[in-house]
């Protein structure tokens, strides 16, 4: 009779303590790697720093713990692996995207680097690796929590802006205990800007330039909100594309608007998903009749091995090609060169010849 009286107490309390554990796992606060939502927090924001890990805001919003001075990184997000080697840290990569002959250069480890996916990570081999932490876009919420399952915790980073591209790296340099070397790519990213803003106040209003950058289609433009307009009006150019209203990355805003806006300048992405090259656009006699192309300002970025308009610091070398280009008393060839070198030498430890680079 007494085992019979405890059963319905026995029974409660496993379903209370059952209950806990569902709740617990909910909010994020079982397992290794979790991650809750901060929504006043503005991300880079440290929450807690010991001796032994740091909780910081990502570019998600997401307070995510991770070990201090985290040893391994894994990523599939391949704008991420350029900034883990410009702060010193490529060689603590042990899961990759897809493999680059430009980023084996600059870090000749990445050759024997396992793939752990290409866009979408292959949980299977990220498990395999098993990183002290994962990078990743912060747009793609569900991933990063389904790496954070694995125990594994997970930053989301964006680059699609200029501040966004200066906080990610900021993230980057505490996260890899590397915030010297963040804090000195930030400090040139600002003076390479202040310079250029400096050489572009000499123009009038007359002078400046209209100028569009156009994506991976014929049609596809960079609207006002992205990091390759922002170049432009840093070049001293005029971006007749900056009003377009914008609901995905490179908007489709056809070949009509374009012709009706007649930019003198027409950059191109240097993307290898390109349909298109400068030289289509030259020949076409459907184009002829435009400002751009009758004077021959139709350029694809540069550069070959590791494109300018890439979202990161070397932005700033693709505002001086595009000043160049624009306005060569702005800039010369001579000394967008010195710029090219000092950049390379201070993110890579490395000069890298014009004719590799392809500029």
């Amino acid at each position: 009779m007494k085992s019979m009286r405890q059963r319905p107490h026995n029974f409660k309390r496993i379903f209370l303590v059952l209950l806990m554990v569902i709740l617990l796992a909910a909010s994020g606060l079982v397992g290794c790697g979790a991650a809750t939502t901060q929504e006043n927090q503005v991300p880079g924001t440290v929450l807690s720093d010991t001796k032994d890990a740091v909780t910081i805001v990502d570019m998600a919003g997401r307070a995510v713990d991770v070990p201090k001075n985290a040893k391994t990184y894994g990523f599939v997000y391949r704008v991420i692996a350029r900034f883990l080697i410009s702060l010193d840290r490529g060689d603590r990569i042990v899961g990759q995207g897809k493999q680059e002959d430009f980023l084996t250069l600059l870090e000749p480890k990445l050759a024997t680097v396992p793939s752990i996916g290409q866009g979408v990570v292959d949980m299977e081999a990220l498990a395999k690796t098993s990183p002290d932490v994962f990078f990743h876009k912060a747009n793609d919420v569900q991933t990063l929590d389904a790496v954070a399952k694995l125990g594994i915790p997970s930053i989301g980073l964006s680059f699609e802006t200029q501040d966004e591209m200066l906080t990610s790296l900021k993230i980057l340099g505490i996260v890899c205990g590397a915030e010297k070397k963040a804090d000195a790519l930030i400090s040139y990213y600002h003076n390479q800007l202040d310079d250029q803003k400096t050489r572009v106040e000499k123009l009038s209003k007359q002078d400046k330039k209209t100028a569009i950058m156009m994506g991976t289609s014929i049609g596809k433009v960079a609207d006002g909100s992205m990091l390759q307009s922002k170049m432009i009006e840093g070049a001293g150019g005029i971006n007749p594309a900056s009003g377009v209203k914008a609901t995905e990355l490179w908007p489709t805003v056809g070949v009509e608007q374009i012709f009706k806006w007649n930019p003198e300048y027409i950059f191109i992405t240097n993307s290898q998903s390109a349909t298109y090259t400068a030289e289509d656009i030259l020949a076409d006699p459907a184009w002829s009749a435009m400002k751009a192309v009758q004077n021959k300002h139709v350029y694809v970025m540069p550069a070959k091995e590791d494109s300018w308009e890439f979202p990161g610091v070397v932005s700033v070398l693709g505002i001086d090609y595009m000043m160049k280009t624009m306005y060569p008393q702005l800039m010369t060839d001579k000394e967008l060169t010195n710029r090219v070198d000092g950049f390379y030498q201070l993110s890579y430890g490395m000069q890298i010849s014009r004719e590799k680079l392809g500029f």
